[in-house]
C-alpha cells in the first residue's frame, strides 16, 4: 500500500485512544504541580467515559496518578521531558483499515525547551505491543500537531507565522509542498499572525482558530481590538473548497485570567461524541461552552478545569494526540 492513499483525519472522527502525558516534573509546574495532575484526573477520567487512554508516565517516579485501575487506561513508562505530547506524538494518517503513524523532528518549539526524551517517544512506542497495528515512519521535517488543524478532506489550517519562525529558510510554497507531501494534503490555507501573549509556540493554529466542521471554524477572540480585527478579517479571506466563505464562530475572550497567558477557548479537544473545552474559572467559561454546544449540536459539549494547565501555556488541546481508529 503506497504512503500517499493515506490521508490525515479531522480529529472529530472515530478514535480509538488519547494518548497524554502525565505530569511529573516539579521544575515545569513548581507550585501548581499538585493543581494540575488534579487537572489531569478530571481530563482523563472524562475522556476515559467515551474511549481509551494511553498515558505515559516516567520510569524513575512512582505512581502519583492515584488513578484508579481501568480497563480502558493503559499506562507506558517511557522517559519524555514535557507533558505536552500533542506536539510530539504520532501525527497518524488512515486508509483501508490500516494507520500510518508519522514521527516529525521534535525540538522543544523551536529550541526552548530541553526535548531529547520527546524527541525518542515515538521511537519507543513503535516497539510497544499497543502500537503493533500502526505503521510508523519517521521524518526529519520539524512539526507539530498543535500547529496544523485538518478537516479530514484534504484541507489544512495553519498559522503561517508558526510554520516559518520553524522553518525561516524555507519559503510558504516550499513549506506548502513539504504538507503536501509528508501529509497527503491537498492544500493549505492560513492565516499569519503574532502569537498571543505567552504562547512560547510562537502562534500555534490551535490557540487561534479550528475547524468544527469542513465549513465552519471557531475562533478566539482578541482581547486587543487591533489584534481581534487582524484575525477576524484575515479569517473571512478564506474560502471553503466550493469558494464560498467559512461560517465563522467567535469565542470570548477569557475574562478574569492572567493577561499575559495565552488562555483560549479554542484549545478545545474532540473525542468520540463529545468536545471538551478548557475553563478557566473565567466569566465566560459558560457563555463559550454554549457557543460550541451550538455549534455542535451532535456532541456533548464537555468542560474540563484548565487554570493550572495555562500557568504553564497549556490546555487541553495541548495535553493531547488523538490515536485515530483503523478508518476507511
Amino acid at each position: 500500500m503506497a504512503r500517499t492513499d493515506f490521508r490525515l483525519p479531522a480529529e472529530w472522527e472515530r478514535q480509538s485512544a488519547t494518548l497524554l502525558a502525565w505530569p511529573h516534573d516539579p521544575a515545569h509546574w513548581a507550585e501548581q504541580l499538585d493543581a494540575v495532575q488534579d487537572e489531569y484526573r478530571d481530563l482523563i477520567r472524562t475522556i476515559l467515559a467515551h474511549q481509551q487512554v494511553v498515558l505515559l508516565t516516567p520510569p524513575e517516579a512512582q505512581d502519583s496518578t492515584k488513578l484508579a485501575d481501568h480497563p480502558a487506561l493503559h499506562r507506558i513508562e517511557i522517559p519524555y521531558n514535557d507533558t505536552w505530547c500533542r506536539d510530539y506524538g504520532p501525527i497518524t494518517l488512515v486508509h483501508a483499515g490500516e494507520r500510518l503513524a508519522l514521527d516529525f523532528y521534535f525540538d522543544g518549539w523551536g529550541g526552548k525547551y530541553p526535548a531529547g526524551h520527546d524527541n525518542r517517544v515515538n521511537t519507543l512506542l513503535a516497539r510497544h505491543e499497543l502500537f503493533n497495528r500502526l505503521m510508523f515512519r519517521q521524518y526529519l521535517f520539524e512539526l507539530e500537531g498543535g500547529a496544523i488543524e485538518p478537516d479530514g478532506h484534504g484541507r489544512l489550517l495553519v498559522n503561517w507565522h508558526c510554520l516559518h519562525t520553524r522553518h525561516p529558510h524555507l519559503s510558504r510554497r516550499e513549506i506548502s509542498h513539504e504538507l503536501h507531501t509528508l501529509l497527503n494534503i491537498d492544500e493549505v490555507i492560513g492565516i499569519d499572525i503574532k502569537p498571543m501573549t505567552g504562547d512560547d509556540t510562537d502562534g500555534h493554529i490551535d490557540t487561534l482558530a479550528r475547524f468544527v466542521n469542513r465549513e465552519t471554524i471557531a475562533w478566539q477572540s482578541q482581547a486587543d481590538s487591533q489584534r481581534n480585527d487582524m484575525l477576524q478579517a484575515q479569517l473571512e479571506k478564506l474560502r471553503t473548497v466550493d469558494g464560498k466563505p467559512y461560517e465563522l464562530i467567535a469565542l470570548p475572550v477569557p475574562r478574569g485570567i492572567d493577561d499575559t497567558l495565552p488562555a483560549s477557548y479554542a484549545n478545545f479537544v474532540f473525542i468520540n461524541k463529545a468536545c471538551l473545552m478548557p475553563a478557566y474559572g473565567a466569566e465566560n467559561d459558560d457563555q463559550a461552552g454554549q457557543i460550541l454546544a451550538a455549534a455542535l449540536p451532535d456532541r456533548t459539549v464537555e468542560t474540563v478545569p484548565a487554570r493550572a494547565m495555562i500557568s504553564q501555556f497549556g490546555g487541553p488541546h495541548c495535553a493531547t494526540m488523538p490515536i485515530p481508529a483503523a478508518l476507511g
